[in-house]
C-alpha cells in the first residue's frame, strides 16, 4: 500500500510539473496540530502537536492550483489528570509522521481558496503514558500502522501579500490500528477497539514566487 501510494503521488506531481514547469510556486509552512484519536476514549481535540515543512503549488487551469507538501506532523491524545495523584486518569499519545498532502484548490479573487485532496503519512515515531490505569508496556510499533492514509478538508486566507492563514481538517481514511480500551462510563474493557486518527491544523503559509495582487487604485475624482 506505501509504495503504491508513494508512485501514485509522484507520477502526479510529474504530470502537473510537465505541464506548468516555469510557474510552480514554493510554500514555506509553519503551524500546529489540535488532534485527538478516535476509538481510545480520551475525548476532544486536546493534543497539539507540530505542523511544518515546505511545498509547492502549481496553476492547473484559471483558479484552480495543485499543492503538494512534505511535512512533519504530531498528532496522538491527550487526556488531563482529575485528581493530584499517581493515580490520576491522566493519558497522553504521541503519533509522530512524515507526511504528503496531496489537494487541489479553488482560489476566489485572489483571496480565499478552498481545497480537498489525501494525504499518505509514515510514522516515525510512538510512544504514550499512561497514570490512571497500570498497563503492561506494549511496543507500539505493532500497534500502530506504519502509513496512515487521511482526507482532507483545507482553506487558506491571504493576510498580508504572500503570507495566508490556513485553517486543515483531516481523518483516518482507514483505521490506525486497535487497542483495548476501558469505557469511560461503564469501566468495562472494550478488545481490539478501531482507532482513527482526527485532528485540526492550523498554520502560517508563506508563498514563494506567488505575485500577490495588486492594490486597487481609487477612481480619480474630477477637480
Amino acid at each position: 500500500m506505501k509504495k503504491s501510494v508513494t508512485i501514485f503521488l509522484f507520477i502526479l506531481v510529474v504530470s502537473i510539473f510537465q505541464a506548468n514547469a516555469q510557474r510552480f510556486q514554493g510554500e514555506l509552512i509553519a503551524g500546529m496540530n489540535k488532534s485527538q484519536v478516535d476509538g481510545d476514549e480520551a475525548y476532544r481535540f486536546k493534543k497539539y502537536g507540530l505542523n511544518f515543512g515546505a511545498g509547492v503549488a502549481v496553476p492547473v487551469y484559471k483558479n484552480w492550483f495543485a499543492s503538494m507538501e512534505l511535512l512533519y506532523s504530531e498528532k496522538g491524545a491527550y487526556l488531563k489528570g482529575y485528581k493530584n495523584d499517581t493515580m490520576d486518569g491522566s493519558y497522553r499519545l504521541h503519533l509522530n509522521y512524515l507526511e504528503v498532502p496531496v489537494l487541489f484548490y479553488y482560489t476566489d479573487k485572489e483571496f480565499i481558496s478552498a481545497g480537498a485532496g489525501l494525504s499518505w503519512g509514515n510514522l516515525i515515531k510512538a510512544w504514550e503514558k499512561e497514570r490512571r490505569y497500570a498497563i503492561p508496556d506494549v511496543d507500539l510499533d505493532t500497534v500502530y500502522r506504519k502509513s496512515d492514509l487521511n482526507a482532507i478538508a483545507d482553506l487558506r486566507v491571504r493576510i498580508y501579500k504572500n503570507l495566508k492563514l490556513n485553517v486543515r481538517y483531516a481523518y483516518s481514511i482507514r483505521k490506525i490500528g486497535e487497542r483495548d480500551v476501558r469505557d469511560s462510563e461503564s469501566g468495562q474493557w472494550i478488545y481490539n477497539n478501531k482507532q482513527y486518527n482526527n485532528f485540526w491544523t492550523f498554520r502560517l503559509i508563506y508563498m514563494i514566487n506567488e505575485k500577490p495582487p495588486a492594490n486597487k487604485k481609487p477612481n480619480a475624482q474630477p477637480d
